[in-house]
C-alpha cells in the first residue's frame, strides 16, 4: 500500500490503479490507513467518492483507487494549514468532522457536485461509460483549476451518491447548509451526434437562485486533453463573473460588460479550435460580445481575427473578410490601441489583408520591445519570417511561442512550428509538430491539410491521401480540400482519380470562395503551366491569403523562373526581388 502523503504530492504513477476497485468500507479505510468511521465521515462531509450498488434487500459500497487518489490531491490542494473542529447537525444525528478554516473574512465556500450524464435509460449509448469517466475527470479538473486561480474560494467536493429516498437537489442543499457553503456548483453533460454539451451552473445556497450558468460544446475525442481545456475555460468564465460580487448590487451596464467578457473568453476558445463549426461559433460569440458591450476592444479585435480565419479556411470571400476585419479593427483601435489582443489583430490584418509585411514586422518588434508581446505575437512574427525567407528566425520564434503557451492551448503553436519547419524544407520536424497538433485537436481542418501536404512532400502519397480525405470529411466536402486531394492523386500516379475532382471544382469556379491557389497547384503538378498561372493570377486578384506563400511553396518550384510567376510575385512583394529557384 502506497503512503497517503505520496498520493497527496502527486508523486505516484496512478496508471497502476486505474482498474483496481475497493469493494468494502474496510478496504477503503485500509487504503487511507484510517478507521471505517473516519472515511464514512469523509464521504458525508468532504465528498469522498464512494459508490453504491443497490440490491433487492441489501446494498454494498465500492470505490476506485484513481478517484480516491484524485480526491485526496484536490483535498490537499485547497485545505488550509489550520483545520478546526465543527459540530455539524445532520438530519438525524450530530457528528464531529474537520472542516477547512476559511483563509480570511469574506471568503466563499462552494460545494462541487459530481457532473451528471443525462441520457434516456432506453437509449443505446455504447460510449456512456467513457462519457461518465469524462464527466468525473472534468469535475476534478475544474476543481483543480478553481483551487489554483481563485484564492478566496474554498471548494468542497460532494460524494458521488446521496441517501436512498432523498432527491439529489435536496441532499445537496442540505449538505451545503451543513458545510456552510455559499454556493453549489453543478454540471450536466448531454450527448448528441458525437458531441458533448456541458451545462455548468452556480446556485446560491441561501435562496436556491441560479446566479451563473453557461453551456459549452465539445467533441469527446480525447478526454485527457479536452478536460483541462474545458476546465480552464470554465474557470476563466467563473473568474470573470466573480463570486465576491454576487451579493452586491450591480447595474445593467456592469452586468452586460461581464457577459461580454465571458462571450469573448468562449469565442477565443472556439477560434483556437479552428474547425469549421468552431469558427462559426467564435464569430457568433464575438458578435454577441460586441452587442452586449460596444466598448469592448478585445471583442472587436477577436472579430477582426475571426473574419481573417474564416477567409483562410475558405468560409468567406477574402475581400469581404478583409473589409469586415478592417472595420472591426478600426473600432478596436479607437477604444484601446494598447491592448495586446488589439495589437495582434492589427499585425494580423497588416500581414494577411494589407500584405504590408514591413509594417507588420515593425509592429511586432515594437510590441516585443515594450514588453507587451504574448505567444500569439510570436506566432505572427514567425509567419512574417517565413514570408521573408528568414526560416531560421521563423523556427526560433515559433518554438518560443510554443514554450510560452499554456499546455492546454498548444495546438496552434505546434501548427506554427510545423509551418516554420515545412517552409524551411525540414519535413521530418514539420511532420512531428503537426501530428502533435492534430492529436490535440483532431477537428483542426487546416492541421489535417498541413499534415497531408507534408506527407506529400515526403513522397508518402497514401498517407497524404488519407489526411486529405479526413480533411474533406471535417470540412463537409469543401472545395479547397478537394483540390488538395486531387493534387495527391496526381502525385501518387493516379491522375484518372484526380480528373473528376478537377471537373467538379471547375463547375464551381464562379464561387467567391473558390480555391484558385490550391487548384493552381494541381495544374502545376500536371505540368499545365498556363492553367496553373491563370489560377494563381486569379488567387492574387481575389487577395487569397495563401497567395502570400506562393514563392516559398514547394508545389510551385517549377514555375518560379517563369515570367508569369515573376509578375504575380511582384504584385505581392512590390519592393522585393524574387530569388532564383533552387
Amino acid at each position: 500500500m502506497q503512503n497517503v502523503s505520496a498520493f497527496a504530492s502527486g508523486g505516484v504513477d496512478s496508471r497502476h490503479y486505474i482498474r483496481e476497485r475497493l469493494d468494502s468500507w474496510k478496504e477503503i479505510a485500509s487504503y487511507f490507513r484510517r478507521d471505517v468511521r473516519t472515511v464514512q465521515l469523509w464521504e458525508k462531509s468532504e465528498g469522498l467518492p464512494v459508490r453504491r450498488q443497490f440490491h433487492k434487500k441489501l446494498g454494498s459500497v465500492y470505490a476506485y483507487r484513481q478517484e480516491l487518489e484524485a480526491w485526496l490531491r484536490d483535498r490537499s490542494a485547497h485545505s488550509s494549514h489550520h483545520a478546526r473542529s465543527e459540530r455539524l447537525r445532520g438530519p438525524s444525528s450530530e457528528i464531529n468532522v474537520f472542516v477547512d478554516e476559511p483563509a480570511g473574512h469574506g471568503d466563499f465556500r462552494i460545494l462541487a457536485l459530481p457532473f451528471e450524464v443525462l441520457c434516456s435509460p432506453n437509449e443505446a449509448v455504447p460510449g456512456r461509460p467513457l462519457v461518465e469517466k469524462f464527466a468525473g475527470g472534468l469535475r476534478n479538473d475544474l476543481i483543480a483549476e478553481l483551487s489554483r486561480t481563485q484564492s478566496r474560494l474554498a471548494i468542497v467536493p460532494q460524494a458521488e451518491t446521496c441517501p436512498l429516498g432523498v432527491s439529489r437537489s435536496e441532499h445537496s442543499r442540505r449538505l451545503a447548509t451543513e458545510l456552510g457553503a455559499h454556493f453549489i456548483l453543478s454540471g450536466r453533460i448531454r450527448t448528441s451526434a458525437g458531441q458533448l454539451r456541458v451545462t455548468v451552473e452556480v446556485v446560491r445556497t441561501s435562496d436556491s437562485k441560479c446566479v451563473w450558468s453557461e453551456c459549452f460544446e465539445e467533441e469527446p475525442s480525447d478526454g485527457l486533453r479536452t478536460q483541462p481545456t474545458l476546465a480552464r475555460l470554465m474557470g476563466q468564465s467563473l473568474g470573470e463573473w466573480g463570486f465576491d460580487r454576487v451579493n452586491e448590487p450591480q447595474d445593467d451596464d456592469a452586468a452586460r460588460r461581464n457577459m461580454a467578457s465571458h462571450s469573448c473568453i468562449v469565442a477565443s476558445y472556439f477560434r483556437q479550435r479552428r474547425s469549421i463549426e468552431a469558427l462559426r461559433k467564435a464569430l457568433r460569440y464575438f458578435l454577441d460580445a460586441v452587442e452586449l458591450d460596444p466598448r469592448c476592444a478585445d471583442a472587436y479585435a477577436g472579430l477582426s481575427d475571426t473574419y481573417i480565419s474564416l477567409s483562410y479556411n475558405h468560409l468567406m470571400p477574402s475581400r469581404e473578410a478583409a473589409s469586415l476585419a478592417r472595420e472591426a479593427l478600426r473600432t478596436a483601435l479607437k477604444i484601446d490601441e494598447n491592448s495586446t489582443k488589439v495589437v495582434n489583430a492589427h499585425i494580423n490584418l497588416l500581414m494577411h489583408c494589407s500584405w504590408d509585411l514591413a509594417a507588420a514586422e515593425r509592429r511586432c518588434r515594437q510590441t516585443i520591445e515594450f514588453g507587451r508581446a504574448d505567444g500569439r505575437t510570436l506566432q505572427l512574427l514567425s509567419s512574417l519570417m517565413i514570408l521573408s525567407g528568414r526560416h531560421r528566425e521563423a523556427i526560433e520564434f515559433a518554438l518560443e511561442s510554443c514554450r510560452q503557451e499554456p499546455q492546454v492551448d498548444k495546438a496552434p503553436s505546434h501548427i506554427q512550428v510545423s509551418l516554420a519547419y515545412f517552409y524551411a524544407g525540414d519535413y521530418a520536424n514539420a511532420i512531428s509538430s503537426v501530428r502533435s497538433a492534430v492529436e490535440r485537436q483532431p477537428q483542426h481542418t487546416m492541421g489535417q491539410a498541413l499534415l497531408g501536404r507534408i506527407e506529400a512532400q515526403l513522397g508518402n502519397w497514401d498517407d497524404a491521401i488519407s489526411a486529405f480525405k479526413r480533411g474533406l470529411e471535417l470540412s463537409h466536402g469543401s472545395m479547397f480540400t478537394k483540390a488538395l486531394l486531387a493534387y495527391a492523386y496526381v502525385g501518387s500516379g493516379n491522375a484518372t482519380r484526380a480528373m473528376p475532382l478537377l471537373r467538379e471544382l471547375e463547375r464551381e469556379s464562379s464561387d467567391e470562395c473558390f480555391p484558385d491557389y490550391d487548384v493552381s497547384a494541381v495544374h502545376a503538378i500536371l505540368n499545365n503551366e498556363e492553367a496553373a498561372l491563370e489560377h494563381l493570377h486569379r488567387a492574387c486578384n481575389a487577395r487569397n491569403i495563401m497567395t502570400l506563400f506562393a514563392r516559398h511553396d514547394p508545389r510551385f518550384a517549377r514555375l518560379r523562373n517563369s515570367s508569369g510567376f515573376q509578375r504575380i510575385s511582384s504584385r505581392i512583394y512590390p519592393c522585393e526581388v524574387l530569388p532564383p529557384a533552387a
